[in-house]
């Protein structure tokens, strides 16, 4: 389903899909609220069909930080190709982040529609499968080899702190928007008993995949 014209979830064939093991993908191109809407529906309804409801809230929160960050790897796109720069030059690349967050946020509606008009998509995918859960978020704006080392080295150092307050004081990134949001997010899996390899962030082929995979039983942590 791609931009739902409703925000009705039809629970039965949500349902089917998860005991089927069907992979349950929502696409959107601007992710407006109503989307966003839905996929809290369909998220809540699949935990609650594999006995992990205690998890929406913390699942709700990582998926939103997720499609949020793909749609601003999609706007980053186009800004700079409207911009006439290019991503994978050093020298462009800080040029454009001086201004993309102040010239993206004033005139939103307008990059949101070089977005769809270009292709570049959004998915959501949630598949119970092998035992496991997993979520993705997919967007097809192919990370840099620079982006993605950046985010490696934030996830390798988000792993080492127990707490938020020792996040915040340091790896406040203002270049790139602080970037705490990822780092709560590894905080948070943390604590509810997944180890390193229950989330990561990879190129596979054109798209970027951020996957969670947490066990179909997983305990509460003590």
């Amino acid at each position: 389903m791609s931009d739902f014209e409703t925000v009705l979830v039809d629970v039965d064939k949500v349902n089917q899909a998860i005991k089927m093991e069907v992979p349950l993908i929502m696409t959107t191109y601007t992710l407006p609220r109503k989307v966003e809407q839905y996929i809290e529906q369909v998220v809540s309804i699949f935990l609650d069909y594999v006995k992990q409801g205690r998890l929406k809230d913390n699942m709700i929160y990582c998926i939103q930080e997720l499609v949020v960050n793909a749609k601003k790897a999609n706007t980053k796109r186009v800004y700079f190709i409207d911009q006439g720069l290019d991503l994978n030059n050093q020298k462009d690349y800080k040029q454009g982040m001086i201004t993309f967050k102040d010239d993206t946020l004033n005139n939103i509606n307008y990059y949101l529609e070089l977005q769809r008009q270009q292709g570049l998509y959004i998915k959501l995918v949630l598949h119970l499968k092998d035992n496991s859960i997993f979520i993705e978020v997919r967007n097809n704006a192919t990370i840099t080899v620079t982006e993605l080392d950046r985010i490696r080295k934030r996830l390798i150092k988000a792993r080492e702190y127990e707490d938020m307050e020792e996040a915040i004081i340091n790896m406040l990134d203002d270049s790139e928007g602080a970037g705490l949001g990822l780092v709560m997010l590894v905080i948070m899996l943390k604590k509810l008993g997944l180890g390193p390899d229950s989330f990561d962030i990879l190129k596979a082929g054109n798209e970027t995949v951020a996957r969670i995979v947490i066990p179909k039983n997983l305990k509460k942590a003590s």
